[in-house]
């Protein structure tokens, strides 16, 4: 078994394979990391395994701990509800334990130099009709579909720190893999 040195950062607008890629490389033997988040289970998510949902209070807690690396904040309104705040960190221990990791511009902004270096960054660069397709067959109705599609072509609008950028959204996690250090 080839063992990996790097951590793998993925990145991408929503819809685009990001869970999937992440858990594709799990598979192979990489540690996912799991983010912490205040916004709503979805469905198909399980706690402790997908994230780790948290209330508001904990949430802001462990941020005066300082336990977080990055995190982040979102305004939204979900469909047919009152507006929400939903909040997504990464802890530093998850960070110095993994290896996989989902981040947003933001939160990539957030690592040093140093930490740059021991990384290797995906850009899952997705047409918006195919994800706007993904998004709609989830049913999800925590967020607007258009309003997070909107909101990441802001938040990619001259995203370039990356390592390998895919644009076939029938990519392979092979790829990833075996480009890694």
């Amino acid at each position: 078994m080839i063992v990996k040195s790097e951590k793998v950062i993925l990145l991408g607008k929503s819809g685009s394979g990001k869970d999937h890629l992440m858990r594709r490389l799990v598979e192979r033997g990489l540690k996912g990391c799991l983010k912490w988040t205040t916004r709503p289970q979805r469905k198909h998510e399980k706690q402790g395994i997908t994230y780790n949902f948290v209330g508001d209070t904990q949430f802001t807690e462990s941020i005066n701990e300082n336990k977080f690396l990055t995190y982040q904040t979102f305004n939204v309104t979900p469909e047919g509800r009152e507006p929400e705040t939903w909040h997504y960190g990464l802890t530093i221990e998850e960070f110095n334990q993994s290896q996989v990791f989902i981040m947003t511009p933001g939160e990539f902004n957030n690592l040093t130099t140093e930490m740059r270096k021991g990384c290797f960054v995906v850009y899952l660069d997705i047409d918006r009709k195919v994800r706007e397709s993904r998004l709609l067959g989830r049913q999800d109705k925590n967020d607007s579909i258009t309003r997070r599609l909107d909101a990441d072509d802001i938040d990619f609008q001259s995203y370039n720190d990356y390592d390998l950028k895919i644009t076939d959204p029938e990519f392979s996690s092979d790829d990833v893999y075996d480009l890694m250090d």
